[in-house]
């Protein structure tokens, strides 16, 4: 009976144990669940809404106001109405239409709010017209004193319009006559010397990519008035360009 006794002893002391891990384990599973649950309002109140508006980047330096450098390459590339004189007794002048291409590095500073002025240095190519169906390739190299003026529409769009008047000098090649019978000779090419005047304008809209760097898009006209020297004869013609077309352009402002 003793011996029974003893056992049911045991055994209930065994059981009274068992049970009193059970609810100590369930408590701190309760309250770990408890704190993940608040962490995890927590964290659902610090977190923005699945559709709540990305936020637009800001743009906080001013790049059209005084005192701020640019420097900036354009490239325009347009259709071109030429009109030589030629050297033909019976022919005064040659009109094409032809292609033309210019790459303009520039550096600018904003002397007031909105408007700056300074250098572009223009790289140009141009075909001009010749006798008969010939025609042949003219590469100057044109100084150009710019004004640009913008006018902002938002933060990061503007309308930009320019304006450049200067020097052109260059070089191209042409064929003269032969001192025997007067005539074009097509294998008597010689270099000739242009120079003269040069105009360009042109507007179109400033996209600013971040604080400094921008991209430009617009409608260009560049013209050229001079004179082609022929060393050979000791003549001098006139030669005309005037070109509509597209520009665009990347510049940085610093």
């Amino acid at each position: 009976m003793n011996t029974l006794f003893s056992h049911l002893s045991l055994a209930a002391a065994l059981i009274f144990m068992v049970a009193i891990s059970s609810s100590t384990a369930a408590a701190v599973g309760s309250s770990t669940t408890a704190s993940d649950v608040l962490n995890a309002e927590t964290n659902d109140s610090e977190a923005p809404p699945a559709d709540a508006p990305q936020r637009t980047p800001v743009l906080r330096r001013p790049i059209y106001e005084a005192g701020s450098f640019t420097l900036g390459m354009d490239g325009a590339f347009t259709m071109t109405r030429s009109r030589v004189e030629l050297l033909e007794e019976d022919v005064d002048e040659a009109v094409d239409s032809t292609r033309f291409f210019r790459l303009d590095p520039s550096l600018t500073i904003g002397v007031v709010d909105r408007l700056h002025i300074g250098l572009l240095t223009g790289i140009v190519q141009r075909r001009l017209a010749r006798e008969g169906a010939d025609s042949t390739t003219d590469t100057a190299l044109a100084f150009q004193p710019v004004v640009r003026f913008f006018m902002p529409l938002s933060r990061t769009v503007a309308i930009y319009t320019e304006a450049a008047p200067g020097y052109f000098r260059g070089s191209a090649e042409r064929f003269i006559p032969d001192e025997e019978t007067g005539l074009i000779d097509p294998e008597n090419a010689v270099d000739t010397r242009t120079r003269g005047f040069v105009l360009s304008t042109g507007t179109g809209i400033n996209y600013r990519l971040s604080d400094g760097l921008q991209l430009r898009f617009g409608l260009a006209f560049d013209g050229m008035w001079g004179r082609e020297s022929i060393e050979e004869i000791d003549d001098r013609l006139s030669t005309a360009t005037t070109n509509l077309g597209t520009r665009a352009g990347i510049h940085y402002t610093f």
